[in-house]
């Protein structure tokens, strides 16, 4: 399609040219046209003043030459620099006419012609043709940068990549729409793990009123001074069904920063934490997380930002690794990848650059790692680009970053393709880039269903879930503690409001991972619950109501994460954690007495197992005592074998559930 619209682009060029004659708007020229002269005076002087600015001013130079253009359109040198400028904005595709009929009206106009028609070409997939003038270019240059040469030669192999890639459509790539899509620019789509609602940034104007303000006046909407677009701001689209989705409105974190910029570049996977940039300090990096239900204080990336720019991350399932994007010094480029680790909560390590299986000697950018910890998705100017950005997916294995695979066409175009983000499942997939067709200068696109055309399996698992109270089924605003029983690792740790509830992302690798999740409310005894994942590769869902208990006489308190080794009664490293929250639990309320309880699976005889709870009921009430605990307190050790099953004993699941310690609540 992209070729019938050069060569029908072509065809109107030629025709016009047939009856054309070049005439530029020189000193003679004028003084021979009075209206020449007047176009100039009005249109093309106030164009070069904002063309010569560069990127400050395409813009605003284009709407005075295109002016002149539509009164004296058979200038090579105002067709060049109409198509110069388209190609230094977000409309590329339209510079292509422009470009042809500079070059038919005079191919000589400018030293650099050839290469600005070879772009135009680019652009819209005319790989050939551009690659035509590209060569021409090379050919007649007879300048002494050599970086000129190396560019078009760049230029040159992105096109044959071009062709290669093109041949083969792997994706199915939909325009969000005008619902979500405005006229203005729409870019970086960020969404909650479980898709329920996705966040982005956006150019658009709004106007809402300023309660701060005694005259009733209004804030918002208001141009950058920069380029004269409206300054960015975060807007949210709720998911309704399928490929539905709500009318964006402000996304209101806690920000009042009206008449800056703000712009999100990363959302944490259960949505409680934003990352935002502002171009302050060369720029810089923010983040502010839900709290007790009320978005934090906004506060910026200590240890990641620099005085150079950093402007954008990606935060790992754990909250412990940060991936961010920086010009600083030390890289292979002047933007790449880097990598640190948290220290505290407010504070990150040194970063480390991710090296050269990643990063290039052109720019990266828009990184995402995906939940499964190993996945990589950025944007790069380098490897094998079909031109401007691309994006690209990079695993991690055997401690090294596998060579970073270009996602395709038409993920991935001549132009900026960037800030790609992929649901937990890996089915739908959605980035920002610009395309001809779309609503606005840049558009929100989804890949939906994603895993059809990649067949790319994750191992991830992702648990959601309320918390309500046993009795009265109200929902409560809960602590949510999620530990990595392997590492000891705290993965998530949050007060969650009770009509969100809570989300978390594990991975679990081919070989597994084990995890135990504790929930506590004020006035309720802690709920926890172990989940072992070994060998579950692939996706897994997992939806849970976490019915809690209030701290009262008769009320059981289950501990699933105490851990005993097969046929021993010592208690295992991994069980003191659960043991110490029990005793703060149970602390709360000293009239309260306990009665410590064990129950096997009904592997082994009855006798045996008998035996054994009790041994590890003992094990049990001995830390508690060791740490401090009132042995008054401690009613009875009761073991009861397996003689009280909660759960199936044919499956490991079953049987894992029946394997617990429980303290009953006594007077």
């Amino acid at each position: 399609m992209k070729n019938v619209v050069i060569l029908f682009v072509f065809f109107i060029a030629s025709v016009i040219c047939l009856n054309s004659q070049n005439v530029e708007f020189t000193k003679e020229n004028m003084r021979k046209d009075k209206n020449l002269r007047k176009i100039y005076k009005t249109h093309v002087k106030h164009g070069d003043d904002f063309y010569y600015l560069h990127d400050r001013g395409y813009l605003i130079a284009l709407e005075h030459y295109l002016a002149a253009y539509n009164k004296h359109p058979n200038s090579a040198l105002l067709n060049y620099k109409i198509a110069d400028c388209y190609l230094h904005t977000l409309y590329k595709y339209k510079a292509l006419p422009y470009a042809i009929k500079a070059e038919q009206l005079n191919p000589g106009v400018t030293y650099d012609l050839m290469y600005v028609v070879g772009m135009a070409y680019h652009q819209v997939e005319g790989f050939d043709k551009a690659i035509e003038h590209y060569t021409k270019f090379k050919q007649n240059y007879n300048g002494n940068n050599n970086d000129s040469l190396l560019y078009v030669a760049k230029r040159i192999r992105e096109c044959l990549d071009g062709k290669e890639l093109i041949k083969d459509t792997v994706y199915d790539l939909v325009d969000m729409g005008p619902i979500v899509n405005s006229k203005y620019a729409d870019y970086v789509p960020l969404i909650r793990a479980d898709q329920s609602y996705m966040i982005f940034t956006s150019r658009r104007p709004h106007k809402e009123m300023d309660t701060t303000s005694k005259k009733g006046r209004h804030k918002g909407g208001r141009l950058a001074a920069f380029d004269l677009e409206y300054y960015e701001d975060i807007f949210r689209t709720d998911h309704i069904n399928d490929s539905t989705w709500s009318t964006p409105y402000r996304f209101d974190y806690n920000t009042d920063k009206f008449g800056v910029h703000d712009a999100c570049v990363s959302l944490s996977f259960d949505g409680l934490t934003i990352y935002t940039y502002r171009p302050e300090n060369e720029g810089d990096l923010y983040s502010s997380k839900v709290e007790n239900g009320k978005w934090t204080e906004t506060k910026p990336l200590k240890g990641i930002n620099s005085k150079y720019r950093e402007d954008h991350v990606a935060i790992s399932f754990d909250n412990q690794v940060a991936y961010f994007v920086s010009d600083r010094p030390g890289g292979f480029g002047k933007k790449d990848i880097w990598k640190t680790n948290r220290i505290s909560d407010d504070e990150w390590g040194v970063p480390v650059n991710l090296g050269p299986t990643i990063n290039t000697e052109y720019d990266e950018e828009g990184v995402f790692i995906h939940p499964d910890g190993k996945t990589l998705y950025f944007s790069s100017r380098g490897h094998n680009t079909m031109g401007g950005y691309d994006i690209f997916e990079s695993t991690f294995e055997n401690n090294l970053w596998s060579i970073p695979l270009n996602m395709g066409y038409p993920i991935n175009s001549p132009d900026d393709d960037v800030f790609f983000v992929l649901t937990a499942d890996g089915k739908n997939a959605y980035l920002s880039s610009v395309k001809e067709g779309g609503f606005g200068m840049q558009d929100i696109y989804s890949i939906t269903p994603f895993v059809k055309k990649k067949q790319k399996e994750f191992d991830v698992v992702v648990f959601k879930g309320l918390v309500i109270d046993k009795e009265t089924r109200v929902k409560l605003n809960a602590k949510v503690n999620i530990i990595d029983n392997t590492t000891g690792l705290k993965i998530f740790s949050n007060t969650v409001d009770a009509e969100r509830g809570f989300l978390v992302t594990l991975p679990t690798g081919r070989t597994g991972k084990n995890y135990g999740i504790s929930v506590e409310a004020e006035g309720y005894l802690f709920y926890s619950e172990n989940f072992d994942l070994v060998k579950k590769a692939g996706f897994k869902e997992y939806e849970k109501i976490v019915e809690m208990e209030k701290l009262k006489v008769g009320a059981v308190l289950t501990l699933r994460n105490v851990f005993f080794d097969f046929d021993k009664w010592d208690l295992k490293s991994e069980s003191v954690r659960e043991l110490d929250h029990a005793i703060e639990v149970l602390n709360t309320n000293k009239k309260i007495r306990i009665q410590i309880e064990g129950h096997t699976d009904s592997k082994g005889t009855d006798e045996y197992n008998q035996v054994l709870s009790e041994k590890r009921c003992n094990s049990v009430k001995d830390y508690l005592i060791s740490k401090g605990f009132d042995p008054g307190r401690i009613a009875k050790v009761i073991g009861y074998g397996e003689a009280k099953p909660i759960d199936t004993n044919e499956t490991d699941e079953g049987r894992a559930n029946n394997r617990r310690v429980e303290f009953r609540l006594v007077e």
